[in-house]
């Protein structure tokens, strides 16, 4: 009996085995599934001082959960999709006013986050809300006691900082703001009058 022959067969069967298994995963998509379930297009929108609206995309159908929380490091509330999809929405209600969260996108089991940390929003505060127009009228006449002042646009800024007012210009601080804060900030010099 001769047995060289044996150990090259066995190895042939094998090589063929692996060839045919990696053809048929190349063939089924298999190794690129991740890459299509990572989320791209990452979109928070429609924040307000409640609620915010979490979107993306991804390359196949698939079912998401949003993971959110007040620090980066604890996430532990969710807010999954009803269904598999390609276009994915998800919308985060009862949070808190003015506050800042982060979130991460969770899908068959693996988390995916903005290159290593969490994505973050802040809703809205109060002072960030611009009065309705209904708000500008007065409901009473004035008389000749009332003192009415008109100014171009109301002001909802509550701030006595000059550097906090630029922060919100145009989330509740208006540029007169800034201009008054400046103002208020420059010493004025009066000479001195000898009695």
């Amino acid at each position: 009996m001769h047995f060289p022959k044996t150990p090259a067969l066995i190895t042939g069967i094998v090589l063929a085995f692996v060839l045919l298994i990696g053809g048929f995963m190349l063939v089924q998509g298999l190794p690129g599934r991740a890459a299509d379930e990572e989320p791209r297009d990452v979109v928070v929108s429609e924040i307000t001082t409640n609620s915010a609206t979490i979107s993306f995309a991804t390359g196949s159908r698939a079912q998401g959960v949003v993971e959110y929380g007040l620090s980066p490091t604890t996430l532990n509330l969710l807010a999954p999709e009803s269904e598999p999809s390609t276009s994915h929405e998800v919308e985060l209600t009862l949070l808190s006013e003015g506050t800042t969260y982060y979130f991460q996108i969770s899908i068959g089991g693996k988390k995916y986050d903005n290159t290593g940390v969490p994505w973050t929003f802040s809703t809205k505060s109060g002072d960030d809300l611009i009065p309705t127009s209904s708000a500008l009228r007065p409901t009473t006449r004035p008389t000749s006691s009332t003192r009415v002042v008109v100014t171009n646009s109301p002001s909802t800024c509550q701030e006595t900082s000059c550097e906090r007012i630029k922060l919100k210009l145009g989330n509740g601080c208006s540029t007169q703001d800034y201009v008054k804060c400046l103002k208020k900030a420059v010493p004025t010099f009066r000479p001195l009058t000898t009695p």
